[in-house]
């Protein structure tokens, strides 16, 4: 069975640097994030988020 594309609200490139990545950079994390899909990565994204959130971390703007 086919794996389904789920997104959301954050990803892989958002918790890895946000508005300081350059668009390529930011499609290779797409990339990595597609071909590692797992529970465990999803739940490290969901807790990298709220860090990053709460700091302001990577946000130019």
């Amino acid at each position: 069975m086919k794996k389904a594309l789920i997104t959301g609200i954050t990803g892989w490139a958002q918790v890895n640097g946000r508005d300081e990545l350059s668009i390529p950079i930011k499609v290779s994390y797409d990339q990595y994030y597609l071909n590692n899909r797992s529970l465990l990565l999803n739940i490290k994204i969901i807790i990298l988020t709220a860090f990053k959130v709460l700091g302001m971390d990577g946000v130019s703007h």
